[in-house]
């Protein structure tokens, strides 16, 4: 934001703003609940109503002159934020409409002061409700697009009510300086001493005892955490963290964290938190803030490990966001065996397995035309050059990650064929048949993809397991498939018997891979 040295008294009338709710509270004016009870002269129940009660009473003390111009600014003000509280859809008619009437006004000063004292009740409100958090909208964006000497004041005046002892003034104060500051253009022109003077404020507030004001102090400074000028608000954040109670506030904290490398480690240690938002929030903001590149794999593992078992659905689903949205489809254009290099199969392959599940469920992995592990025994003209000095002519060697890819989808596929023939089983009819038309649909599917028969099968893990540890992995995991193949018939099993005594017999050091298993 440009910084303009323009520091403009505040008017006399700008001291009748929030300090009255202060001499209010202490003096022996009468409580709350007999403004309501005034304002039910008019038989309306409405707090932006209070304002036309409070307009015409404070409008009997005011001087003979000038005071029906004030009456007549406090009333329009009054009505304006009346149908503002109504619904979002008038905020623009009405900010026109406030706009202009502040340009035909007499004085600036005069309509700051009708301005402030219209305002002044919602200080005092203390009930959160959507009406109240419209009008806050609605003055927010009316300030925040003045941009001259009535956002300087209006700021003093919020500052003042930060200062309050009352609490609700506090809270009102931070919440429309939070929303302020967060619909200020870049180029807005304030002056460097008030800036201070606002995040100084800001900066005692996040320590408030009431929480929600601290809620919005967090949300005011969050705009200016990334300046290398304010880094003692990035600090204050990091030590508040730990240390805050309520949920919310955590919340807000984790939201307003910069990318770095000094908060990914915070953001992360986060989707442990006890409170389901903040688990949210912390997914949110690794998906919005840390592209895939940036973060290590370890880190990368564990959001993943942690976000797709978590024991809440709503932060599960934040965390698959993350995984399909910004990983999967922006990081690596939608192709899940590129995730998969991502991850480091080899070392974290529980993580890697639970990633295929939840893309398999979710349908988001395409099985080309033609894809297949059929595909890798084949003839030898396309086969790598690096890859024939180890496996015989016939078998082109698989990468870690292909490998466990492919055993991930015909494990998935086998367990749909048979929870769809259980379902048909179990009913009856039309149903039935659909069922198990289902049911032979994967079976179909799976018998295209496995090897043609156990022989180039047993020639596939063979290749593999002479290629070195480089190919372990990949042997491992298609032993695994060896499970989906039918053994029944005694050639097949005689030929696994065989390739199995082959196995049993070689060396020991054939066996330990990096970690002795």
């Amino acid at each position: 934001m440009k910084n303009k040295a323009l520091r403009p008294d505040v008017p006399a009338h700008n001291n009748l703003g929030p300090k009255q709710l202060n001499s209010n509270s202490r003096s022996n004016s009468k409580p709350k609940c007999d403004k309501l009870r005034f304002s039910s002269e008019f038989r309306i129940q409405t707090p932006f109503h209070i304002i036309f009660a409070m307009a015409i009473r404070e409008e009997k003390g005011m001087e003979e002159n000038g005071a029906d111009e004030a009456k007549r600014l406090m009333l329009k003000i009054a009505a304006i934020l009346d149908e503002a509280r109504a619904s979002y859809a008038t905020h623009n008619r009405k900010l026109k409409e406030l706009s202009l009437l502040r340009s035909k006004s007499p004085s600036h000063s005069l309509f700051f002061s009708a301005f402030s004292k219209t305002l002044t009740p919602l200080f005092d409100f203390q009930r959160r409700l959507a009406s109240a958090d419209r009008v806050v909208s609605f003055v927010s964006a009316f300030v925040a697009a003045a941009s001259d000497e009535f956002l300087d004041h209006f700021l003093k005046f919020l500052l003042v009510a930060a200062a309050a002892s009352n609490k609700t003034a506090r809270f009102r104060a931070c919440q429309i300086v939070s929303e302020i500051i967060l619909r200020l253009p870049d180029d807005a022109e304030v002056s460097n001493d008030l800036w201070d003077e606002v995040i100084e404020w800001m900066k005692v507030r996040v320590r408030d005892k009431i929480p929600v004001v601290r809620a919005f102090s967090v949300r005011a400074l969050s705009r200016f955490v990334n300046d290398s000028v304010n880094s003692d608000i990035l600090d204050l954040f990091l030590e508040m963290l730990p240390l805050e109670q309520n949920a919310d506030v955590r919340k807000m904290i984790v939201l307003s964290l910069p990318p770095s490398s000094a908060t990914s480690q915070v953001i992360i240690d986060c989707t442990l938190d006890v409170s389901e938002s903040v688990r949210k929030a912390a997914y949110c903001v690794l998906a919005n803030k840390f592209p895939l590149q940036s973060l290590s794999i370890k880190l990368r593992t564990v959001i993943l490990l942690r976000g797709l078992a978590d024991r809440s659905a709503a932060v599960s689903k934040e965390c698959f966001r993350l995984l399909k949205d910004e990983w999967l489809i922006k990081c690596c254009n939608g192709d899940p065996l590129e995730l998969l290099k991502y991850l480091d199969v080899e070392t974290y392959e529980s993580v890697s397995e639970s990633v295929m599940e939840a893309l398999l469920k979710a349908g988001l992995v395409k099985l080309q035309n033609g894809a297949s592990i059929q595909q890798y025994i084949s003839s030898n003209d396309d086969k790598r050059e690096e890859d024939s000095v180890h496996c015989p002519p016939s078998i082109q060697l698989m990468e870690a990650e292909t490998a466990l890819y492919w055993r991930t989808v015909c494990k998935h596929l086998q367990s749909e064929a048979h929870a769809k023939g259980s379902d048909a089983a179990a009913t009856m009819g039309t149903e039935a048949e659909v069922y198990a038309a289902e049911a032979s649909d994967k079976n179909d599917l799976l018998e295209k993809i496995l090897p043609a028969t156990v022989g180039e099968y047993i020639e596939l893990v063979r290749a593999h397991t002479n290629a070195g540890s480089n190919h372990r992995f990949a042997c491992r995991q298609l032993l695994l498939l060896g499970a989906m193949f039918d053994f029944s018939d005694v050639t097949n099993r005689k030929a696994a018997g065989a390739f199995l005594h082959e196995l049993m017999c070689k060396p020991p050091e054939h066996e330990d891979d990096n970690e002795g298993i």
